[in-house]
């Protein structure tokens, strides 16, 4: 698990993301999993923005899809 295991107050907070189709069966089982996340056409991947009112479930939820599917999570910052 990569998450913190409290929450942090950071002035630009990451976004995770994954490399994944914009379509398919991947994309649903995050969709279904995290409706927050959503494509960037900018950068062509997967994006939830962290949101600490919904921590740690969020983080947890992200780690058992990444673990679950084999997924590395990436920060990103812009």
């Amino acid at each position: 698990m990569h998450h913190a295991k409290e929450a942090h107050d950071l002035k630009n907070p990451p976004k995770h993301a994954f490399v994944l189709p914009r379509e398919g069966p991947l994309a649903e089982a995050l969709k279904a999993l995290l409706p927050e996340a959503y494509f960037s056409e900018e950068h062509q991947e997967w994006r939830i923005d962290w949101d600490p009112k919904s921590f740690p479930v969020q983080g947890q939820k992200i780690d058992a899809f990444a673990s679950e599917h084999g997924l590395e999570i990436f920060h990103r910052y812009k």
